[in-house]
């Protein structure tokens, strides 16, 4: 429920011990008249190799507008172009009020007639102008580890007006450091409160809007009061204010501030952090914390949560909860190893253990059409200290996923795993999905813990291959071998330089599979970025992307979402659409890699129209360095995922498989394979006891019944009652609750009915 929007300033005065209280106007025309601002101090950000908190205040003005100096100073440092790119710099130092500050104007071309020791001339002197495609200057008001928010309440920029308060849109509580929510509000021992504020203006009074809208989130808290909001029960340090940014944390801090899901556009709090707003400003420093609930007695209470911007504009929700000592903590999400075709007619599924001291077990899911998930089996099947399980099948495509249960009463059940699957088909050559996206932290695009990914590329590979899949760590363990599979599909997503997108594990075991004439498909939105960007990377990362994948990197953001294939390639035709959520995307891709062919590649995929030297994907056939058989490779710089619509998927997949020369229609590769017409064979052994074998065989797609009954026409069970894809199927039979005696099976599929005969002996 929410109060007024100034709730909180009524009930509790902010402090602004220590404030640097110097004002100035602004370093753009007109100086001395409002401005608004697209990057607040201290926001979340992550355009540089490492998350880190906003230092200064972004002015926006049109490309080539002049900047000036805001107090009369000297150049204390230039950062050029060449040197500093897009972030070049001129840096002031100046004394005012008795103090020797300094600051820096950022994404400028500094004026070539300056050099450090000039002076320069508040509202006077040229420092710059701002550099094409910016569009603003980056004003930092400080020394380097001391910057100071520019639009502060007391000092700073003056005048600034700003009529629009910040808005709560969301508070969600979660199990202290964990990514485990807490449901309907029922919560138990240490808790961390995640606010989502965002920022309104006039033209987006829905409070759901991007960072850059005005001047931000300055004050962010919260208080615990009684259930009727009379009393308060509980007040964290710093009269419950957590954060205030008149200064900046420790970037190394970035992560304890902002929760999982943050990005540039989306700014989730974590507000039991830290140890009070007087504390953090005094020392940068953002420790762990929570809220401890167990300190109150077991009841209802409703948490103040409070936000403010720099104008003294705020918003407050009360959110009713009930603490109780209940055990309400689910077990962690389970993390699937592989689900990996090991015989003729066998597979098996693997996971790392859970290690909850009060784990009871897993319950095990599959899907055969990737929608309806059916319990495939419990956690009496699958007790704690169990990590994997083996079905045997002739044929067809099957994914799985897993949770964990605890020993509580009622049990609490995890989320669940990624996805992962196997498609058996002994005939064509095999393919390995590995799923090496483990990035779901704020700096991505996608949040959930689990993802689907996985699946997307095994529903679209051509149906007559078999596919397994395995974890990326899985490779590196030595537990699944790249050369035993003829195609490797490695699934990236929006992975980056936090969790990296081919470590150097991963780049040994990848450059040994193309030595030995692997067939390699790579997707993924950062990739080039992580290897190849101007600053970071290794020589061997770089190698590794231009001789190994065959691309060279040139941007971070295509700013594109159509691609076309290029027209001399098997690729020409294909125009599909991908990372837009209201499209059909399973999230928004911001940071699409535009891409160079290099060392003997060719182009095959544009961003926009076809032709346009924006390329989004290039594709090899030959020896790589060192290698004894040729190889391909197929990379793409944006999430296969992210394609919109299966058909668009499938054809992107398709010519992947004719590129690496595998026969990709029926008819070539598999039809003599595939039955002709609905056979129902004669159970294996029969007689028997109690276990037994029922082979069919099925030309088309079909819904395909498959029933046991008894000789007085009784249905005693159901084996197969679903659709089944061409291909030869085997059901077991278990007969252990059953008498002795003879048992009827009918298959039945579109107007075809078949029967036949077993018998059971005790």
């Amino acid at each position: 429920m929410r109060r007024a929007l100034l709730t909180y300033l009524l009930v509790s005065p902010i402090s602004l011990l220590g404030q640097d209280t110097t004002r100035h106007g602004w370093p753009v025309t007109p100086v001395f008249s409002t401005h608004p601002i697209t990057g607040v101090f201290s926001e979340f950000r992550n355009t540089l190799t490492s998350d880190h908190f906003h230092n200064g205040a972004d002015v926006p003005k049109p490309d080539g507008s002049p900047v000036y100096p805001v107090y009369d100073g000297i150049v204390t440092a230039i950062g050029t172009v060449p040197q500093q790119g897009n972030n070049a710099y001129v840096r002031v130092q100046y004394t005012v009020s008795g103090l020797t500050k300094s600051d820096a104007y950022v994404h400028i071309n500094p004026n070539p007639f300056l050099v450090v020791s000039d002076p320069v001339f508040a509202y006077s002197t040229v420092l710059g102008n701002i550099l094409p495609g910016l569009g603003h200057v980056h004003f930092t008001n400080g020394y380097v580890g001391s910057e100071m928010n520019a639009i502060r309440p007391e000092g700073g920029f003056t005048p600034y007006i700003d009529n629009y308060p910040p808005r709560i849109l969301s508070v969600h509580f979660f199990v202290d450091e964990t990514n485990i929510e807490f449901q309907s509000n029922r919560i138990s021992g240490s808790v961390d409160i995640r606010v989502h504020i965002a920022e309104t203006n006039a033209a987006d009074s829905s409070g759901i809007s991007g960072s850059t809208t005005n001047n931000g989130t300055y004050i962010a808290g919260y208080k615990v009061y009684s259930s009727d909001t009379s009393t308060v029960v509980y007040e964290p340090p710093s009269s419950g204010v957590r954060y205030r940014f008149d200064r900046k944390p420790n970037d190394s801090y970035v992560h304890r501030v902002f929760a999982d899901g943050s990005d540039l556009s989306t700014h989730i709090y974590t507000i039991t952090n830290g140890d009070g707003a007087d504390y953090i400003n005094a020392t940068r420093i953002v420790n762990p914390n929570s809220w401890n609930t167990g300190a109150l007695p077991v009841g209802n209470y409703v948490v103040m949560v409070f936000a403010q911007d720099t104008r003294s504009l705020a918003d407050t929700e009360y959110v009713a909860v009930e603490v109780t000592r209940q055990d309400l903590v689910p077990p962690a999400p389970p993390l699937l190893r592989s689900v990996v075709q090991d015989s003729v007619d066998r597979f098996t599924i693997s996971w790392y253990p859970n290690t909850e001291a009060d784990l009871r077990g897993y319950r095990l899911y599959f899907t055969l059409n990737g929608v309806t998930w059916i319990l495939k089996e419990s956690e009496s099947a699958l007790p704690a200290g169990r990590t994997s399980i083996s079905y045997n099948v002739t044929s067809g495509t099957i994914f799985f996923r897993l949770a964990a249960v605890d020993s509580a009463a009622p049990a609490n059940v995890s989320s669940f795993s990624d996805v992962y699957g196997v498609r058996i088909n002994n005939n064509l050559p095999r393919t390995l999905i590995v799923d090496g996206f483990d990035r779901t932290e704020g700096s991505g695009s996608y949040h959930l813990p689990a993802h689907p990914f996985a699946m997307a590329q095994g529903q679209s590979i051509p149906v007559n291959f078999g596919f397994s899949t395995c974890s990326n760590e899985a490779v590196i363990e030595g537990h699944v071998w790249l050369q035993n599979f003829e195609a490797v599909l490695w699934v990236l997503g929006d992975e980056s330089t936090n969790d990296q997108t081919f470590d150097t594990n991963e780049q040994a075991l990848v450059k040994t599979y193309l030595q030995n004439g692997g067939k390699l498909f790579v997707s993924g939105s950062e990739i080039a970025w992580h290897l190849d960007r101007p600053s970071g990377p290794t020589q061997s990362d770089r190698d590794f992307l231009h001789e190994y994948l065959k691309a060279s990197y040139v941007g971070d953001d295509a700013n594109e979402y159509t691609v076309n294939g290029t027209g001399s390639s098997i690729f020409a035709g294909l125009s599909f659409r991908y990372g837009v959520v209201a499209e059909g995307s399973p999230y928004d891709e911001d940071y699409p890699d535009y891409i160079a062919p290099t060392n003997g590649s060719s182009t095959i995929l544009h961003y926009g129209t076809v032709g346009n030297p924006v390329y989004a994907g290039v594709a090899f056939n030959g020896l790589f360095p060192n290698g004894t058989q040729p190889g391909a490779v197929v990379y793409i710089g944006f999430p296969f995922e992210t394609i919109t619509t299966r058909p668009n998927r499938d054809s992107l997949m398709q010519r992947v498989y004719q590129f690496f020369d595998f026969p990709t229609d029926v008819d070539e590769g598999v039809s003599q394979f595939l039955p002709e017409q609905f056979e129902l064979l004669q159970n294996y052994p029969n007689p028997f006891n109690p276990n037994t074998a029922i082979e069919f065989r099925v030309p088309s797609r079909e819904l395909v019944r498959l029933k046991v009954y008894d000789l007085l026409g009784r249905e005693v069970v159901t084996l197969v009652n679903e659709v089944r894809e061409p291909g030869k199927y085997r059901e077991r039979f278990d007969a252990a609750s059953l008498s002795s005696g003879v048992y009827v099976y009918r298959l039945e599929a579109g107007s075809i009915s078949l029967t036949k005969k077993m018998l059971l002996i005790k």
